[in-house]
């Protein structure tokens, strides 16, 4: 029990160490005993909850992944959940930092209400998510800092919500032809440093 609290304090503290040795902010051990405190009180149902898609779990997200991901504390183990249905940029592609940010802004450090819990081909934990009272999955498509993945043409709404960000050119729709991560990846961009548009 103590290895595994030990654990998730590092991997949360790690980036926010870095940050802050950045910052010149208070000492290590004072955001340590912050830390502990915060993840003292977090209130999560069962992992096993996960198990049906009709059951919600209520878990303080501690990190975002990327604009797409979140890592979430469920019974004392941090999980990764991503937003079922949207796709963000990764890596190195463009509005992959404004993308993350969004998230950040919507999420980080909140309780998250994960629901139509799923697992992806990858085992990984699929979900709606909202934070604050927030469709965080629609939101960031709303906002041009996702694509409504190829599996979820189908949601209506998030199809809908894209299609206003696109005419509107909000995020990545400012770009004229943005390349969604399934075909970044495709291409072999992700290997790159840098970007310089479609060739």
């Amino acid at each position: 029990m103590k290895k595994k609290l030990v654990l998730i304090l590092a991997a949360l503290l790690l980036p926010v160490e870095r940050m802050y040795l950045r910052l010149k902010q208070p000492p290590f051990k004072a955001r340590m005993a912050s830390a502990i405190i915060a993840l003292s009180t977090l209130v999560a149902l069962p992992l096993s909850a996960a198990d049906s898609a009709d059951e919600i779990i209520r878990a303080k997200a501690v990190s975002i992944v990327d604009g797409d991901s979140i890592s979430v504390v469920i019974n004392q183990e941090l999980v990764r959940v991503r937003l079922a249905g949207v796709d963000a940029p990764e890596g190195n592609q463009p509005f992959a930092i404004d993308s993350k940010q969004s998230l950040h802004d919507l999420c980080f450090w909140v309780e998250a209400e994960l629901s139509s819990i799923s697992k992806d081909y990858y085992g990984r934990m699929l979900a709606k998510v909202k934070c604050n009272g927030v469709n965080v999955n629609a939101e960031q498509v709303r906002r041009g800092m996702a694509w409504v993945a190829d599996q979820s043409v189908g949601d209506r709404e998030l199809v809908q919500l894209q299609e206003e960000a696109q005419a509107a050119k909000r995020g990545l729709w400012s770009y004229d032809s943005p390349i969604p991560p399934w075909e970044w990846h495709s291409r072999g961009w992700h290997s790159q440093r840098s970007w310089s548009g479609p060739q």
